[in-house]
């Protein structure tokens, strides 16, 4: 993923997220409503088993809900129209960081592509998807969160907890955006000066 990041993105993608949750009212270390987020931006939010009231089958909800559909979450978009739909049967830190992923496609105004292309394959850009990646995590666990939270407690748990999420997207922030080697370093610090 990283190396389909143009440079600065993620710099750019930290400040992004931060304006946008400062837009809602959440600071760095709450938890962000995602679901908050989609109204805040006129986006409808539906999970497959609300799409059975708008017509669809059930042999379709269910194949897309199966544990081998790899199906999370997708945005569908009817000229300037968005509407968001995913898996419910996910974990929530999992929908947390679908419904992010989507909503970054949006706030980063990605262009709208058909989901399968020529040849029956699902249409896929790295670019786009990297940005979307690092753009809702960073939504999710903002770096200045992720680091405030670790210089105070050390608990990966209680972090993915605290900011709903997976302990491995956590994880994965944390490990990714530099913050436990900075902590270390403060850590190191705070010793020397004893």
């Amino acid at each position: 993923m990283v190396a389909e990041l143009r440079r600065g993105f993620k710099s750019d993608a930290e400040r992004i997220a931060e304006l946008v949750r400062g837009e809602l009212g959440v600071g760095l270390l709450e938890r962000l409503d995602c679901f908050a987020l989609a109204e805040a931006w006129g986006i409808p939010v539906v999970s497959l088993d609300e799409l059975r009231d708008d017509g669809a089958s059930e042999a379709s909800i269910g194949r897309l809900m199966s544990p081998d559909a790899g199906f999370s979450a997708t945005t569908i978009v009817v000229g300037p129209r968005r509407l968001i739909v995913y898996n419910p049967r996910h974990e929530s830190g999992r929908k947390a960081s679908s419904l992010a992923h989507e909503l970054a496609h949006v706030i980063l105004e990605h262009e709208a592509a058909p989901a399968i292309g020529v040849g029956g394959c699902r249409h896929w850009d790295g670019r786009q998807e990297a940005e979307a990646d690092w753009l809702g995590s960073a939504l999710l666990v903002p770096r200045a969160g992720a680091l405030a939270w670790m210089l105070e407690n050390d608990d990966l748990d209680a972090g993915a907890r605290n900011f709903g999420v997976s302990v491995e997207l956590f994880r994965w922030r944390i490990n990714h955006t530099g913050v436990v080697r900075q902590v270390e370093k403060e850590r190191r610090r705070a010793r020397v000066a004893r």
